[in-house]
């Protein structure tokens, strides 16, 4: 004899008021990003285009309890956003609320994470790893990569991109490409006297390599009118300054800045 469990029923209730909680949750959301600022939009469009760059594999905030948090995340804002409008009502606004700065500040963070897994799971990259250096300073992320001895950015005296260092550099584009932050690109050499053709010296040549990586960063997808300043330090910001003919002195660094930074006087 067969038996039949009856389920008490009862139960569709609940699907409804599930229904009409997310329908809620929409709303609230589509009116939140009516009444954001341009920064608060371009912030929040970032993230949900570009889901790799954060960490859970693509997954965003919408796995798992995600939506609950997003949902707590977006309340926490506006309530910033509200806290900020009362209490700055008579002064002109200054920059961004301390909220969206760590937003963008997390959008940095994991594109770090992402160019760090990168290298470390590519067989070609790996070999770099050393020469690739990444913090998170007042002014953005600072992304520098140095020479090492027998493995120099680019061929002796020029500004040719040597074939392995093109590599590392693709990849650094790659994920630049992916932000809406401005980007300030810098050449830097060591302190060893150069004297090229046509009086060319330290100066013009980190002028030249922070140009030739420039140009690599538009022809990987990084959108020229991001690029806000190129420029050659020489020798004069070395990294390491107790050893001024040290090969990591020899680099280029991108400064992916905040979004709503000012700008920059040095």
């Amino acid at each position: 004899m067969a038996y039949v469990v009856h389920h008490g029923g009862g139960g569709a209730w609940k699907v409804a008021y599930a229904d009409f909680v997310t329908a809620m949750m929409a709303l609230f959301i589509v009116l939140w990003l009516l009444n954001s600022s341009e920064q608060t939009k371009a912030a929040v469009a970032a993230y949900f285009n570009n889901p790799s760059i954060f960490p859970g594999e693509g997954r965003g905030f919408l796995s798992s309890d995600g939506a609950i948090q997003l949902h707590e995340r977006l309340q926490e804002i506006q309530q910033q956003q509200q806290s900020q409008e009362t209490s700055q009502s008579d002064a002109p606004e200054v920059g961004v609320s301390r909220e969206m700065m760590d937003l963008d500040k997390q959008f940095l963070l994991n594109s770090a994470q992402e160019l760090e897994r990168m290298i470390q799971n590519s067989p070609q990259l790996k070999e770099f790893e050393g020469q690739v250096s990444m913090e998170l300073t007042s002014e953005g992320l600072r992304i520098q990569i140095h020479d090492e001895e027998f493995r120099p950015l680019f061929d002796l005296g020029s500004d040719q991109l040597s074939s392995d260092s093109r590599k590392l550099l693709d990849a650094v584009a790659g994920v630049l490409s992916k932000l809406p932050n401005p980007v300030v690109v810098e050449g830097h050499t060591d302190s060893r006297p150069f004297q090229g053709n046509n009086g060319i010296t330290n100066w013009e040549l980190s002028s030249e390599r922070a140009n030739a990586a420039r140009r690599l960063l538009e022809d990987n997808g990084v959108d020229p009118t991001r690029i806000t300043r190129v420029v050659g330090f020489a020798d004069r910001k070395p990294l390491d300054p107790e050893k001024p003919f040290s090969d990591r002195n020899r680099r280029i660094s991108f400064i992916v800045r905040y979004q709503n930074s000012e700008p920059m006087n040095q």
